[in-house]
């Protein structure tokens, strides 16, 4: 497994895309629509990781 860290503008870049490639061309491709609805729902659910707090001492 990977992890990217991807703006607000790069996330939804993304989506914009996969859903862009999903509507035109992959509608007759089962394992590329499977694949793209996952890793659409991957993105739907990405969330903002925790900033991390200095060191108090």
């Amino acid at each position: 497994m990977k992890t990217i860290r991807l703006t607000d503008a790069e996330l939804a870049l993304v989506r914009n895309a996969v859903h862009g490639y999903l509507v035109t061309f992959g509608h007759d491709e089962s394992d590329i629509v499977r694949l793209a609805k996952s890793a659409l729902a991957k993105v739907d659910a990405a969330t903002e990781e925790p900033t991390p707090q200095p060191a108090s001492g």
